[in-house]
């Protein structure tokens, strides 16, 4: 399974990312001996023996002027304990309880903490001075800083960050290939590509440059291509209509005549092809050709032009079209579409003088329309299927009597994809060709 650039930038950046983490992580661990109790009761104990100390050491109003500045400056308190206080335990109560026991090792046996007092929030430690038991309270942060967010918490808040980050970073780098490809499928589909930003870095602005230029020769080619087929179209077909006036007033058999003439139509019909072809390819289809199309409707229209077949035992048509069936494009495109696989059909779908079958279906598909257009005839070698899509590409004898361009179904690819649609080719299974064409509705 192949994947794209996008993602194969953001996993190399993400598993960068996330491997330097967890290695950092571990590093810090490594170091990280103590249990957090250990470190906070080392803390505690000597915050109590100091103030104890200090205590002691003092009489009178030095100690009141003590307990003042401990709680002004050190945010540490103190209090007699009374056996009425009302007592909070503190959050954590595995974390609380390893506490307790090792401040009981360290201060003695009759150690208590809490995390309120009489609803006063904060770390209440007790300890005695002679006969008499006190509270000590501390502020609540220096629990939190011991036993805040586990680890594994962190760890995981900052993978997600730094995926968050790679993923940006990844579109950030993505983003100048993603409006290449986008301007390169426009391009391959007939329709013209807006000129890309030569600025940014200069691999890609190199890129882009080259490819604004190979755009414009395109769309140049294109123009004078257009331009010498209509020349020719228009070059050729005056001098074949001057035949067909000269065949018509000469004094030849009636045979010969409508022999001449065939031939004379046969060419017009195949220089008509050609300036299909070019036209299938230019994308200048304005927004005024997009409009809301009944398809039913669309394809009953062109019943006249195949009447002349039917009435002369060529071919029989049948249609599975549901009424009020929608469709969002170019109306002349589907027209064209339709005529040219019917045309193929009528052509190659039948063996000697039979009759060709031909059924016309149509069907919704989410925001696509598919079309499909089969014959009863002999079929195409499978691996000659996608080979008939191209211009001027035919099965068996060049020159058979069935004649022929081989352009209709280069022009339905490409009027396909015009829409961002394609044709697909296949053998019935009761035999015979079937092709496909999926259409998008026009946004």
């Amino acid at each position: 399974m192949r994947i794209s650039l996008f993602w194969r930038t953001f996993l190399l950046i993400g598993g960068l990312i996330v491997f330097s983490l967890a290695a950092s992580l571990q590093f810090v661990r490594s170091f990280e001996r103590v249990p957090p109790e250990q470190r906070l009761a080392w803390e505690i104990s000597s915050v109590v023996n100091l103030t104890r100390s200090a205590l002691i050491s003092s009489q009178g109003e030095r100690r009141w002027q003590l307990l003042d500045e401990l709680a002004r400056e050190e945010d540490v308190r103190v209090a007699p304990l009374e056996p009425g206080d009302r007592v909070a335990p503190l959050p954590g109560q595995d974390e609380a309880e390893r506490l307790r026991l090792r401040l009981q090792g360290i201060l003695g046996p009759g150690t208590r903490i809490a995390g309120a007092v009489n609803d006063e929030p904060g770390l209440w430690v007790s300890f005695d001075i002679d006969d008499d038991r006190y509270w000590l309270a501390m502020g609540l942060e220096r629990w939190t800083r011991q036993f805040g967010p586990p680890w594994w918490l962190i760890a995981s808040l900052a993978i997600l960050v730094s995926i968050l980050g790679a993923m940006a970073i990844s579109r950030l780098v993505n983003r100048p290939l993603a409006a290449l490809a986008t301007a390169i499928g426009r391009i391959s589909s007939g329709a013209p590509a807006p000129p890309l930003p030569e600025d940014g870095p200069s691999e890609i602005a190199s890129l882009n440059r080259h490819f604004n230029r190979m755009a414009s020769d395109l769309a140049e080619l294109e123009a004078d291509r257009a331009l010498a087929l209509a020349g020719i179209s228009h070059d050729l077909r005056t001098p074949l209509t001057r035949l067909r006036m000269e065949i018509e007033l000469s004094r030849m058999e009636e045979a010969e005549k409508q022999s001449m003439s065939g031939d004379i139509e046969r060419i017009d019909a195949i220089v008509g092809k050609f300036v299909e072809y070019a036209r299938s390819g230019s994308g200048d289809r304005g927004a005024d050709a997009v409009v809301e199309v009944d398809v039913a409707a669309a394809i009953d229209g062109l019943r006249s032009s195949w009447l002349p077949r039917i009435e002369a035992g060529e071919m029989e048509l049948e249609v599975r079209v549901p009424a009020g069936l929608r469709w969002r494009g170019d109306p002349l495109d589907l027209a064209r579409i339709v005529s040219n696989l019917v045309e193929n059909a009528a052509r190659h779908g039948r063996s000697g003088e039979e009759t060709a079958q031909i059924s016309i279906a149509a069907r919704r598909e989410a925001q696509t329309l598919r079309l499909e257009v089969a014959d009863h005839g002999p079929g195409v070698p499978p691996d000659q299927l996608e080979r008939l899509l191209r211009p001027f590409a035919r099965i068996g004898d060049e020159r058979s009597d069935r004649g022929g361009s081989g352009l209709g179904l280069a022009i339905v690819q490409r009027l396909a994809h015009r829409h961002g649609g394609r044709c697909i080719l296949r053998n019935r299974d009761g035999g015979g060709l079937a092709a496909t064409v999926l259409l998008p509705d026009a946004q």
